[in-house]
């Protein structure tokens, strides 16, 4: 098989050959949240702390961000494990995405098509996905959390779908939530930043269609550190 890394600056490698996806040399590395600094880092914080957002509101979502020291190649299946609450609300809707910054904090992205005109930028602003790679997503109805214990692997988890476990007051409860393949090479000083919202953060996949709207509202609480090691776990190839 072959797949390909993105640079996203006009250094992408593409038709790279690999026995198998992921390649056998990658690794999974657990980047820990951390709710006070909203970095990320190989080590998990040894005090708790909380970053919140409200839905339907601004900005409506948190994000953790991590600076690579050295050259970073990620190539597989990135995944979440998160401690959340729900206040005011019985379930979540949580859409996950991952995206590549530069040295200076600009998101990185790259149209998938040829055609590059006003038209397209319109469409692909906050939609039409599919034409514009902006990063690797992931989502999950919290309520729909149960892992099927014989599909799901270390790398991507696999949910059951067959049961709706609500929310209590006051509950914390912890997820996993898969998201796409990814092939990301990052420079030394480049960043990685994941962002959690309760709505769609690339839009629709297709342009034309309408975006969808959570029908749970509250204020949604992501737990870091101490017992609650909030983490994105990273598939990463020796560079």
């Amino acid at each position: 098989m072959r797949y390909s890394l993105l640079d996203l600056q006009g250094g992408d490698q593409v038709d790279v050959p690999a026995d198998q996806f992921p390649p056998t040399d990658v690794t999974p590395v657990n980047y820990y949240l951390d709710g006070l600094s909203r970095g990320m880092a190989t080590e998990a914080p040894g005090t708790g702390a909380t970053a919140d957002y409200t839905v339907g509101a601004d900005p409506g979502l948190v994000s953790f961000v991590t600076r690579f020291a050295q050259e970073t190649v990620l190539i597989g299946y990135p995944k979440a494990h998160l401690w959340v609450e729900a206040e005011g609300a019985d379930d979540m809707d949580l859409f996950l995405l991952v995206q590549k910054l530069d040295a200076y904090g600009t998101p990185l992205q790259a149209f998938t098509v040829p055609n590059h005109n006003a038209r397209v930028h319109d469409i692909t602003g906050h939609g039409a996905s599919i034409l514009r790679y902006k990063g690797t997503d992931g989502r999950l109805r919290v309520s729909m959390r149960h892992l099927d214990e014989k599909l799901s692997t270390e790398g991507v988890p696999a949910h059951s779908f067959d049961r709706a476990e609500k929310l209590s007051p006051g509950e914390i409860v912890d997820v996993e939530i898969g998201l796409l393949p990814v092939g990301l090479t990052f420079r030394p000083g480049e960043q990685l930043r994941l962002v959690i919202s309760s709505r769609s953060l690339l839009g629709t996949m297709m342009p034309g269609n309408r975006a969808y709207t959570t029908p749970h509202g509250g204020r949604h609480i992501v737990h870091t550190g101490g017992d609650r090691a909030s983490y994105l776990q990273l598939p990463v190839k020796p560079a």
